[in-house]
């Protein structure tokens, strides 16, 4: 069977290697960039250079997305000069420009080693799936709450289903953010929790989770495979560094929507107490 757009990617690769060796090895990121821009223009390769687009929601910017580069406007390129290689972050970073251009195929590309490593990363749109559990809420859930516990869980479907799967956690996050304050819930996203050790406070620190009506705690992951023991624990200590009962770790995944109810953990009493 053929690769997409086998033709035009093997020019493309014949433009990143040519770059990389008349550059050569160990300069930034640009160096390499405007090699590629200039192999393209003189191979006659269509390259639009650091095209940016704007994702909205409810009439509000949400994201600014530029990419490196987008060749014959179908396929993405992501240079990189890591010499480290690859980390999760690119093809986090490519596959969120992909969805958002809708395009089928992207090359993840590294200058930064002793050879160019260029990566095929393809790219289609999935139908939704959603998991839920909540089993751990039910007895302490405090009635009060439920009301903006159904409507949290409305604003999450609402953007899985208007947005789908694909972006980074920051982008759902703020995605969020906007569809609650828009069914009236008040969002914090730079909400400061307290930590400590034993009986010792160690101070106010930022958490990573939006705060929403200041009563529950939601913390945003996205294509990861499930809602682990990482994001289950992150929601347990920012409920006990905010004092709160309940929370919702939410999972953009790879294949599913995820959204799992997490109750504060209890605190922890001295034996010889």
């Amino acid at each position: 069977m053929a690769l997409l757009f086998e033709s035009q990617t093997h020019l493309l690769r014949r433009c990143l290697f040519d770059a990389h060796n008349e550059v050569g090895v160990g300069f930034p990121e640009e160096a390499y960039h405007r090699a590629f821009a200039v192999c393209c223009r003189k191979r006659g390769i269509p390259l639009a250079v650091k095209p940016t687009g704007q994702l909205r929601h409810r009439g509000r910017l949400v994201h600014t997305f530029r990419c490196d580069a987008l060749a014959w406007d179908e396929i993405v390129l992501e240079l990189k000069a890591a010499p480290g290689g690859f980390v999760p972050e690119h093809l986090f970073q490519t596959l969120s420009y992909l969805k958002f251009w809708r395009k089928p195929l992207g090359l993840l590309v590294n200058f930064g080693q002793e050879k160019v490593h260029v990566e095929r990363v393809p790219w289609a749109e999935k139908p939704l799936v959603v998991q839920e559990h909540y089993t751990h809420l039910r007895a302490a859930v405090p009635q009060e709450l439920r009301p903006m516990l159904r409507a949290l869980r409305r604003g999450i479907l609402q953007i899985g289903q208007t947005f789908g799967l694909g972006y980074g956690a920051s982008v759902y996050a703020r995605l969020l953010a906007v569809e609650w304050q828009h069914a009236g819930i008040a969002v914090r996203e730079n909400a400061f929790g307290r930590a400590c050790f034993e009986e010792t406070d160690l101070g106010k620190f930022p958490v990573d989770a939006l705060l929403a009506g200041e009563r529950v705690v939601c913390c945003i992951s996205a294509l990861k495979e499930n809602i682990g023991p990482y994001e289950l624990g992150k929601t347990q200590a920012y409920l006990r560094a905010l004092d709160l009962p309940v929370g919702l770790a939410v999972n953009f995944g790879k294949r599913a929507l995820q959204i799992r109810g997490v109750v504060a953990p209890r605190r922890r009493v001295d034996a010889g107490g």
